[in-house]
């Protein structure tokens, strides 16, 4: 199995793989968008899928932590249910992942169950990364374009695949003032909601 896959020279700023060593891709002065194409396990699937159900409402936990009390943190915040442990063990790896890469001795972290766009306008973030992933419904979508080139009618707009790890570049990045990942979030609504989980560099 390949890390990474080619894409046309136009996207050189993206870069995307079947392996999670891609993520390291971000390091790429040119990449502004790096996701790893996965399959989450079921068991986790699942659990999102209740997060998302009309019995449970759930709708939003945030907090800083470190990496290490990340699993606790779930553990005392999240519904009882027979496939939470998988879900935990999930996101607590994908905390592990994003604060070894970055060296982060805490991160950010927000969990929600979304029934509308959260930001449904194109734009750029002003922070250096953030780690997305979608575990239920629409995933994000991103334009082929630079920040800092026009927008025009050859406007691509991409979503990236069901379940995979997305890191977005933003404008507090190191040198890349203008050069972030063009994004927004997708359509939700109770029909179709979205649980969504993000990891950011805390302050």
């Amino acid at each position: 199995m390949t890390a990474a896959l080619a894409l046309p020279a136009e996207q050189s700023h993206v870069c995307s793989g079947d392996q999670p060593v891609v993520l390291s891709e971000v390091y790429r002065p040119e990449v502004n968008l790096v996701y790893w194409q996965r399959q989450a396990e079921p068991e986790a699937l699942s659990y999102a899928r209740f997060l998302a159900g009309p019995e449970c409402h759930f709708t939003s936990k945030s907090t800083v932590l470190s990496e290490a009390e990340v699993a606790e943190w779930l553990n005392d915040v999240l519904p009882a249910h027979p496939d939470k442990a998988a879900f935990s063990d999930d996101v607590a790896m994908l905390a592990d992942m994003f604060s070894y890469l970055f060296e982060l001795p805490r991160i950010g972290i927000r969990l929600q169950v979304l029934q509308q766009a959260m930001c449904p306008k194109f734009h750029v973030d002003k922070v250096p990364c953030r780690l997305v992933t979608t575990y239920t419904g629409a995933t994000t979508e991103w334009l082929s374009r630079r920040a800092s080139e026009p927008a025009g009618s050859a406007d691509d707009i991409q979503r990236v695949p069901p379940q995979s790890v997305v890191l977005l570049k933003g404008d507090g990045w190191w040198e890349n003032e203008g050069r972030g990942i063009v994004h927004r979030s997708p359509s939700a609504s109770a029909a179709e909601p979205r649980v969504f989980l993000s990891f950011d560099f805390a302050n």
